[in-house]
C-alpha cells in the first residue's frame, strides 16, 4: 500500500487512468447517442427536402397544368383518370399516385386531412397522423417528427402543413360537388404532407461508426497509458538514482556518480544540481580539512614559538641565576668575616662593587626575559583569541617582531620597521601577528636557507579606512614558474625538509578572507620577495 500511496509513478499514472476511464465511459456513452441523433436529423433533413419538393411540384402542376387545361377545356382534372384518356389526376390524386411510386423506391408518402373527400373517408388516422393533423393546424410553420418500430425495421415519420398556396386551389375546393368543406381560404392548412423513412441501415452504419471511434479511443488510451507509464518509468528511475546519489553523499561516499542519461530538461537541472552539491561538498569538505590543518598549523607555530621563548629565556634567567648565586656567596663571605672580626674597609668596598656588578647583570638579563615573555603572551593571546581590539600599530608590530627575536637572532636576520607612529585602530591583531610571523618564518625557511645573513624590511602605512604593508626580503627570491602556486595548499618546495606547505596558504587565507583585503606577491631569483597587503580597518571593536 505505501507503494501506492508514495510512488510517483503510481501518482501519474492512476490519475490518468482514471480520467480515461471516466472520459471513455461518458464518450462511450454520449457518442452512439450522438451518432444515432445525427442519422436521424440527417434523414429528417433529407425527408423535408423531399416534401418540399413535393410541395413545390404540387404549386407548379396546379398552377401551369391543371389551370391550363381548365381554362381551355380540352381535359377535366379528376379524382379518377387511370384509363381516361380525356382527364388528368388532380393535384391532390397526383400526391398519392407519387406516394406509391415512393414505396415501391424504400419511402413512404401520405397525404391526409381531416376532411377527406369521399372516395378517402374509409381511412383511419392513426396516433401520429391525429397528432400531426392537430398541431400542425396550430402551428402551420412546426415539422412534427417520430422514430417507430414496426416491423423490426426503424421507421422515421416527418409531417409537414400542406396550405393552401393558390387562388386556384382555394376555388376548385370550395367549388367542387364533392368537397366536405366550402370556406376554405388562402393559408389554410388542407392537409398534411408526410413521407416515413427507413432508417434501419443508417442507425446500424452509426452503431458500427460508434463501435470503431470507441474501439480507437480505447486503444488510443490504453497506447497513452502504455507510454505515460514508460516515460514516468524513465523520470521515476532518474530521480531515484540522484536521489540514492544523494543519499550515498550524505554516507560519505564522495565517490558516487549518477549516470547522465537524462531526456527532460528538467531532469538535466536535477543532475546539474546534483554536480554542483557534490562539487560544493568536496570544496567544503577541502575547506574544512584545510582548517583543521591550519589550526594545527596555528597551533604548532605558537608550540615552536613557546620553545624558541623558552630556549631564549633561559639564557638571562640563567645568567641572573649565576649573578644571584654569586651574591649570595659573597653575602656569606662578609657575614663570617664580620662575625670573626676580620671586616675591615677594603673587604666591604669589594663586596659593594662584586653585588652593584652582580645586581646590573641581574637587573639587565631578568629585564631581557620580561620583555619576551610579555611580546610572546600578548602575541599568543592575540594569536588564539582571533578577536578585534583597538591598538597602537607601531607598538604592535614592535611586540611581534619582539616575539621573533629568539628565531630572528638564531637565523642571523635583521628586522627594519618602518611604521607610522600614533596611529591607533581596530583590527585583528591575532590574525595581522599570524600574517608577519609567518612571513618571517617563511623568509627565515626558503629566502635565506642558502645565505649567512638576511635583512627584512616592514613598511607599514596607514590610509583614513585602511592599512597597508609592504614586506620585503632579501632572500633568494621565487621563480617565475612558481611564483603563481606558493598560495596554493600543501604547495612546497622543501617537502622532503619537513615543510608543510601552509605558510604563504595561511597567509593568503586569512589576509582575503578574515581581514578582507588584498595580497601580491612580487619576485624573482635573486630578487628576494616583496608581499604587498592591504586591508581595512574596523570601525568599531565589533
Amino acid at each position: 500500500m505505501p507503494f501506492f500511496q508514495n510512488n510517483l509513478r503510481f501518482k501519474i499514472i492512476f490519475p490518468l487512468s482514471l480520467i480515461m476511464a471516466v472520459m471513455l465511459a461518458v464518450l462511450s456513452f454520449s457518442i452512439p447517442i450522438l451518432v444515432e441523433r445525427n442519422a436521424e436529423q440527417h434523414a429528417i433533413h433529407t425527408a423535408l427536402n423531399s416534401l418540399k419538393q413535393l410541395k413545390i411540384l404540387r404549386a407548379y402542376y396546379t398552377k401551369n397544368v391543371v389551370k391550363k387545361v381548365q381554362d381551355f377545356g380540352v381535359l377535366t382534372p379528376a379524382i379518377k383518370h387511370l384509363g381516361e384518356p380525356d382527364k388528368i389526376p388532380l393535384p391532390a390524386t397526383m400526391i398519392h399516385d407519387l406516394s406509391q411510386l415512393f414505396d415501391d423506391s424504400g419511402s413512404k408518402l401520405n397525404l391526409y386531412s381531416a376532411y377527406p373527400f369521399p372516395n378517402r373517408q374509409h381511412i383511419t388516422l392513426d396516433p401520429f397522423q391525429q397528432k400531426a393533423w392537430l398541431e400542425l393546424n396550430e402551428n402551420p410553420n412546426q415539422i412534427i417528427s417520430a422514430v417507430n418500430n414496426e416491423n423490426n425495421h426503424t421507421v422515421l415519420r416527418v409531417a409537414i402543413a400542406d396550405q393552401m398556396q393558390i387562388q386556384a386551389c382555394v376555388d376548385c375546393h370550395n367549388n367542387h360537388p364533392l368537397t366536405p368543406k366550402t370556406d376554405w381560404q388562402l393559408g389554410d392548412v388542407r392537409g398534411v404532407l408526410e413521407m416515413s423513412i427507413d432508417i434501419s441501415s443508417q442507425l446500424a452504419l452509426a452503431k458500427t461508426l460508434s463501435l470503431w471511434i470507441i474501439s480507437c479511443m480505447l486503444i488510443a488510451c490504453i497506447l497513452l497509458i502504455v507510454i505515460f507509464y514508460f516515460l514516468t518509468s524513465k523520470i521515476t528511475e532518474q530521480v531515484s538514482n540522484i536521489s540514492q546519489g544523494m543519499i550515498a553523499l550524505g554516507k560519505g561516499n564522495y565517490e558516487i556518480e549518477v549516470p547522465q542519461d537524462s531526456t527532460t530538461l528538467e531532469t538535466h537541472q536535477m543532475y546539474t544540481a546534483f554536480k554542483l552539491f557534490k562539487t560544493a561538498l568536496l570544496e567544503r569538505q577541502d575547506l574544512e580539512e584545510q582548517q583543521k590543518v591550519f589550526e594545527t598549523e596555528k597551533v604548532n607555530s605558537l608550540g615552536r614559538m613557546v620553545a624558541s621563548i623558552a630556549h631564549d629565556v633561559n639564557t638571562p634567567i640563567g645568567i641572573g641565576v649565576t649573578a644571584t648565586s654569586f651574591l649570595q656567596d659573597e653575602i656569606e663571605l662578609l657575614a663570617k668575616k664580620f662575625a670573626s672580626g676580620e671586616l675591615d674597609e677594603e673587604d666591604f668596598e669589594s663586596f659593594l662593587a662584586s653585588s652593584q656588578s652582580s645586581i646590573t647583570i641581574l637587573t639587565r638579563n631578568l629585564s631581557s626575559a620580561a620583555d619576551l615573555i610579555r611580546s610572546f603572551k600578548q602575541v599568543s593571546v592575540d594569536q588564539m583569541s582571533e578577536q578585534a581590539r583597538e591598538v597602537l600599530i607601531s607598538e604592535y608590530f614592535k611586540e611581534v617582531i619582539h616575539s621573533m627575536l629568539p628565531k630572528t637572532k638564531r637565523a642571523k636576520v635583521t628586522v627594519d620597521l618602518d611604521c607610522v607612529e600614533d596611529r591607533t585602530s581596530f583590527i585583528y591583531p591575532g590574525f595581522l601577528s599570524q600574517v608577519i610571523t609567518n612571513l618571517i618564518n617563511n623568509s627565515i625557511i626558503h629566502g635565506f636557507a642558502d645565505q649567512n645573513t638576511g635583512l627584512i624590511t616592514l613598511v607599514v602605512s596607514a590610509k583614513e579606512n585602511e592599512i597597508n604593508i609592504q614586506y620585503r626580503d632579501n632572500g633568494i627570491g621565487i621563480s617565475d614558474d612558481i611564483l603563481p602556486k606558493v598560495m596554493e595548499p600543501f604547495f612546497t618546495t622543501k617537502r622532503d625538509e619537513g615543510g608543510s606547505g601552509l605558510g604563504l596558504s595561511i597567509i593568503h587565507n586569512i589576509v582575503t578572507q578574515k581581514l578582507n583585503g588584498h595580497i601580491k606577491l612580487t619576485s624573482g631569483l635573486g630578487k628576494g620577495l616583496t608581499v604587498d597587503i592591504s586591508f581595512p580597518v574596523l570601525p568599531t571593536a565589533n
